[in-house]
């Protein structure tokens, strides 16, 4: 094997294969001379204090694994910490996989007798974690412990305001009153720790409502107990009469969600007392009162129970949250300074929680580490339109957990009613009234969407996602009321724009399950984001059984149709149409490959699917298509005469087309469904690959390289694209093209740069699918990934357009076989890739293009502009942008003015008004 400059050579075609250094082991020999060291004094003194009976097994291992990562690595600052968490992480290793913990020692109990802060522990375990190299399931669990301290660190800092509101302060002198107040205090925040331990992950929104539930009921029970005293009276007058709830006044007031609040009171708050009194966890009367009666015991029974769960689950202690002196809590100074306060009564006075944990806890940068799977990141294709978060994010973490609830609040308000609605009326005009057949429809859809989730609560067991499960009735509910909203909007914006005849039409398309059940999974997909649901997309698709090559139609139009999204909203739907574009429609089983099978042409080229061309096909189409109205363009069925995209989902059942031979044929047909899809594919790769080649600083004549090979793999070798990701051949091809160029670009350097994209996920380039007569035992001399996953040979793709992969129009994705041979992309580029591209990238030699000698055309990559049509958008409650109108306005009657802001005299404007009165 001869190596160059390209990489390593292999085989007939002397193209670039990838070069992987091997990993090569240098411990022969280590066991036998290395000595078995004996645990230090300073270890033996933190596991005899922690326990004096502590298990040999635990201490061992606990040993082990500290003295192998100390003589790897050099441990840098306090010893203690360093021990602390090999000690805490050896009691997680212990523990069987999907249990709690064996060793049931108080984490808080092993950071005091170490004599450490909190923040020191958890930054030391995030590097002791990743030096010990331990597994996912490990890294999860010590992210989610302190994402449940950061979450009620947060809540704490909401909790002091809302105790001063509502409960009055003890005088200096009344002992008796000040350990009451104390009292309360302490078992109102014992009560909501104690009930957040239901929770399975760690939802910020849901914390907050429980909180304001476990306010309201202990501010109810305190007032029937006659206990007056201990409420202020100022919050007590605003009362109108004596209420059986402040639920709706705690959330008006301390940003709270109305109506998410008392669906969350009704049907998960509720439910959990009675069961803890049931379990006797609580005594309470049937009507639960008394909790303030039985405050002793309440509070016994309740730090047991939290206890319990604590010990199991290995979590920090946020009782240390109560400050030892109640009168702090209301001088509002406090607030800022609490976390320099908070001590635990049962440790040393000169310990106390550090500070800078719980103030860097509660702040925007913790949240988005706590939701880090779930951070919605501007699509790369999006940053042109959508408006930076920075700009105008709540300044608060509770705010920016609510502000997402508060819009879906405001676009359910109204409710919906069919009768008397917009849409009826619009039905009702139409040729053939289709209203009954849609509410029966979504009836239908309701249903299945309650009966997946009691389905999969029982595989799955009560525990997952709980929050969206034991509200699945008001959820549903939700899911209708937007579905329908949306639907009428789109309806209407339909309606303004078509003619008579073409509106009379409409009824019939509106009323297609594949739209229907579209919208609807468009509208469950904003409530499952909106309530931070674990059911993550697709399962939306999944449970609707619709393909989301046929599902991504409808983003467009609803984004469009509905400007009262809010921009967290936007991007949601925005990244679920790029998973479908550069993933989830090339999937085996999508309805795309018969699809293509079926056209004549195969895939187009970009030049044909470009707005550009249908521009200048049609002058009539200018004023519909802008500059990028693929993205805003509303679909209507096509007329004779007329380039309009149609409102459509099944536009491909006709038979194939046999001949085109012009670009004005593929204009006309440039209002198809597929012609829409490869529209959008074309443009989120120019926009993702125009992204790296800026990163690793490749030229202009290298671009046009990169986009002709990727141009030629799409329409040409479009079977590399089955089962695969858009980026993985994108990278592929900026590989391969920086190789021949004799760039100096390795494979790493492009995943680096990738992983700073938005959309990136490591999945994408350790997972990737090879041909599935390959077998991992024919190939030896590329590196292989630790995530491949060995199968069994299948048949092979041919190269083409006319695709032999199965598929319907309208049913759900087909399952990918599990005989299928996954590998990382090295393997994919050196045993696929290159041999499929290896005739092309011999035409696209710099030489012979350059030369044109035998050579190809080099396509320049599509330009990539500002989304000057998009819609209305609203930016926060008051402010919102709209496109700037291309119309001509006529010309000014005398020479124009020139004003300056910061410059100009205040006559100039007078000037300028007097004009506008002509």
């Amino acid at each position: 094997m001869a190596r160059s400059a390209y990489g390593v050579y292999g085989g007939k075609s002397g193209y670039p294969v990838m070069e992987v250094a091997q990993e090569v082991s240098t411990n022969e020999g280590e066991n036998a001379t290395e000595k078995k060291a004996r645990p230090s004094k300073v270890f033996m003194e933190i596991c005899n204090e922690l326990d004096a009976n502590i298990d040999s097994e635990l201490l061992d291992r606990s040993w082990k694994q500290y003295d192998t990562v100390g003589q790897q690595c050099i441990l840098e600052g306090n010893e203690k910490a360093w021990i602390a968490c090999a000690i805490y992480l050896s009691m997680w290793q212990s523990a069987p996989i999907g249990q709690g913990l064996s060793y049931r020692y108080s984490l808080i109990d092993l950071i005091r007798i170490c004599r450490i802060s909190v923040l020191e522990f958890f930054e030391k375990l995030s590097k002791w974690v990743e030096m010990v190299g331990s597994p996912r399931r490990l890294q999860e669990q010590v992210s989610r412990i302190q994402s449940c301290l950061a979450v009620s660190a947060v809540v704490y800092k909401k909790f002091l305001p809302i105790f001063r509101k509502l409960f009055a302060a003890p005088g200096a002198q009344d002992e008796e009153k000040k350990k009451k107040c104390k009292k309360v205090f302490e078992l109102l925040w014992t009560l909501f720790i104690a009930l957040k331990k239901h929770f399975t992950n760690d939802d910020l929104m849901s914390s907050f409502h429980l909180l304001l539930c476990c306010v309201d009921f202990t501010f109810q029970d305190i007032r029937h107990a006659n206990q007056k005293e201990l409420l202020n009276t100022n919050f007590v007058n605003t009362l109108n009469g004596d209420p059986d709830s402040i639920l709706e006044t705690l959330c008006r007031t301390f940003e709270g969600v109305v109506l998410d609040a008392k669906h969350f009171c009704t049907h998960w708050w509720l439910p959990r007392i009675k069961k803890m009194v049931a379990d006797k966890h609580l005594v309470l009367t049937p009507e639960l009162r008394d909790f303030f009666v039985n405050a002793d015991t309440n509070l016994a029974k309740l730090n047991k129970f939290y206890e319990e769960i604590l010990m199991k689950k290995g979590e920090m202690d946020e009782r240390m949250f109560i400050p030892k002196d109640v009168s702090t809590v209301f001088d509002e100074s406090f607030d800022e300074s609490a976390v320099h306060q908070l001590r635990r009564s049962e440790l040393d006075a000169n310990w106390e929680v550090d500070a800078e944990l719980l103030l860097r806890m509660s702040t925007q940068s913790c949240l988005e580490k706590l939701h880090e799977q779930r951070a919605q990141q501007t699509p790369l294709s999006g940053k042109s339109y959508i408006i930076s978060g920075e700009q105008y994010c709540p300044v608060t973490p509770i705010s920016a957990a609510m502000y997402n609830a508060s819009k879906m609040e405001a676009l359910l308000r109204d409710g919906w009613q069919m009768s008397n609605s917009e849409l009826e009326r619009i039905m009702s005009e139409c040729r053939e009234d289709r209203s009954s057949f849609i509410t029966g429809y979504v009836r239908t859809l309701g249903e299945n969407l309650e009966k997946a989730v009691e389905v999969e609560k029982a595989e799955k067991g009560p525990s997952f996602d709980e929050s969206f499960s034991d509200m699945i009735s008001v959820r549903r509910s939700n899911t209708d009321t937007l579905f329908y909203r949306l639907l009428e909007k789109i309806a209407v914006a339909e309606r303004q724009r078509l003619s008579q005849n073409e509106y009379m039409d409409l009824g019939s398309v509106l009323s297609k399950e594949e739209l229907l059940k579209s919208v609807y999974a468009c509208a469950l997909q904003l409530v499952l984001f909106t309530y931070q649901s674990e059911r993550e997309f697709p399962w939306c698709l999944d449970m609707l059984r619709i393909a989301p090559v046929n599902f991504y139609k409808v983003i467009e139009l609803v984004i469009r149709a509905e400007p009262e999204l809010s921009r967290e909203m936007v991007k949601c739907l925005n990244r679920v149409e790029e998973r479908v574009l550069e993933e989830l429609a090339w999937s085996l089983g999508s309805p795309l490959w018969q699809t293509l099978a079926r056209r004549a042409d195969g895939v187009p080229s970009s030049l044909s699917v470009s707005l550009n061309a249908v521009e200048a096909y049609s002058a009539r189409t200018q004023s519909m298509y802008g500059l990028s109205q693929r993205y805003t363009s509303s679909p209507v069925k096509l007329q004779t005469g007329v380039a309009k995209r149609r409102l459509e989902f099944d536009d491909e059942d006709g038979p194939p087309l046999t001949k085109r031979v012009a670009i004005d044929s593929e204009n006309m047909a440039s209002t198809s469904a597929t012609t829409l899809f490869f529209r959008k594919v074309y443009y989120l790769a120019a926009v993702r690959l125009q992204d790296l080649c800026e990163r690793v600083r490749l030229d202009e004549r290298g671009r046009q390289r990169v986009w002709t090979l990727f141009e030629h793999v799409l329409r040409t070798e479009t079977s590399l694209m089955a089962g695969r990701h858009l980026d993985q051949n994108l990278m592929c091809c900026l590989y391969v093209v920086a190789k021949i160029g004799k760039q100096e670009v390795s494979f790493h350097d492009i995943m680096y740069h990738y992983r700073r994209q938005p959309q990136a996920c490591s999945r994408v380039y350790r997972r990737v699918l090879l041909e599935r007569n390959a077998s991992p035992s024919t190939v030896s001399d590329d590196n292989a990934s630790r995530d491949s996953v060995g199968s069994n040979s299948g048949g092979r793709f041919r190269s083409g357009s006319a695709l032999p992969v199965p598929g319907t129009g309208s049913a759900p994705p087909t399952p990918e076989p599990q005989n299928l041979d996954y590998s990382d992309i090295i393997r994919y580029y050196n045993r696929v890739f290159v041999s499929r591209v290896e005739y092309f990238l011999k035409r696209l030699q710099p030489g012979l293009v350059d030369l044109n000698e035998n050579g190809v055309n080099l396509l320049s990559m599509p330009t990539l502009r500002c989304h000057t049509l998009s819609p209305r958008r609203s930016v926060t409650d008051h402010v919102c942008v709209h496109p700037m109108s291309t119309a001509t306005f006529p010309a000014s009657p005398s020479r124009p003015l020139r004003y300056c802001f910061n410059r100009s005299p205040g006559k100039v404007v007078l000037k300028t008004y007097n004009l506008s009165l002509l």
